[in-house]
């Protein structure tokens, strides 16, 4: 008897957990990706509260300093995105851009994932233009170069950072990815392997999507065959990147004792690019625990770095609130705009 129902146990058992394990796995992934957020933040915040002295001789004076850097960045970046979007002959104003991104960095926040911003900022643009290839291809762009231009600077000051300074490992790390960043720009630009992936759609019953697909890598290559633009968004990148790490630097001063700027470009940089982990809701905890390692690595205690985090954390979460209350006007204005009587 125990061997005729122990089988039927397993078959019937096995199933319905996988079952379950389906029918509820992107409640486990966000739970899951909830726990590493709260289980890193913790780890930071433990750290700080080991070394309360670094926080209670915070300098805060120079925090609104920082947090005005970010906003002016903010609006570098908007006027950035604002000349692919011109290119493609999309009639959007400047302040009309820089809301949007302010609204994009307000999801970026609530969303659980770090991109989400840029998704809400291609839709709204494409509502707003009815261009939905060159609106994604705009923001895809404009976000890649930015980063690009961010890791760009980390790997030149790598390039004079002392012997043994940061290990060698993270420093190829770096020049690996920057490099990646301008295979993939050129990739996108020349169109290649688009045949070979728009044959693999087909053969995976995903044929409906290729026109659509095709549409967006000709606004790809559109976007990227200006070099005047380029150009010019590199500059303005350059600009951006350095007034978000000197906001980053003056948070740094207001802790602790100033590291160099050659061994904490690099370091931010790589900070960046953890950023894009996508294993916690807008990187939080992962963002925090990058700046405590990378900095720790340049020489930064762990309990000054811990205190950097989180007021770097704070001062996204500010930037975020801004973006928030322009959303919430635009909701009201938008519903004002629907009760009033056409005549």
């Amino acid at each position: 008897m125990t061997d005729s129902f122990t089988p039927q146990f397993d078959t019937n058992q096995r199933p319905s957990i996988l079952t379950w394990i389906k029918r509820h796995r992107s409640g486990l992934l966000l739970w899951g990706r909830l726990i590493i957020a709260f289980a890193l933040m913790a780890f930071v915040v433990s750290l700080v509260l080991r070394d309360q002295d670094k926080l209670r001789s915070v300098n805060w004076t120079l925090i609104p300093f920082a947090w005005l850097l970010m906003l002016v960045s903010t609006a570098i970046k908007a006027y950035r995105w604002g000349l692919l979007i011109h290119q493609s002959h999309m009639d959007l104003p400047f302040r009309r851009l820089l809301g949007s991104y302010l609204v994009g960095a307000f999801f970026s926040t609530v969303l659980p994932t770090s991109v989400g911003g840029d998704a809400v900022r291609a839709v709204d643009t494409a509502a707003s233009t009815g261009r939905v290839a060159d609106s994604t291809s705009s923001v895809l762009i404009e976000r890649g170069i930015g980063l690009l231009s961010v890791i760009g600077a980390g790997s030149l000051f790598a390039l004079f950072l002392e012997s043994g300074q940061v290990p060698l490992a993270f420093v190829l790390m770096i020049h690996a990815l920057f490099v990646a960043g301008i295979v993939v720009l050129i990739v996108l630009r020349q169109g290649w392997f688009m045949g070979p992936i728009a044959a693999l759609m087909r053969r995976v019953r995903l044929g409906k999507y290729v026109s659509k697909v095709n549409h967006l890598q000709a606004a790809f290559s559109s976007h990227l065959k200006q070099p005047g633009v380029l150009g010019a968004m590199l500059l303005l990148s350059i600009a951006a990147n350095a007034l978000t790490m000197g906001a980053t630097y003056l948070v740094l001063v207001a802790v602790t004792n100033p590291i160099g700027v050659g061994a904490f470009v690099p370091m931010i940089a790589l900070t960046t690019a953890a950023e894009l982990i996508p294993i916690s809701p807008a990187s939080l905890g992962v963002k925090e625990s990058a700046y405590v390692f990378f900095l720790g690595l340049a020489g930064v205690g762990s309990g000054s770095a811990g205190v950097i985090a989180i007021i770097m954390r704070g001062l996204t979460w500010g930037h975020a609130l801004l973006g928030g209350l322009v959303f919430l006007s635009r909701t009201v204005q938008s519903t004002q705009d629907e009760a009033t009587p056409v005549p």
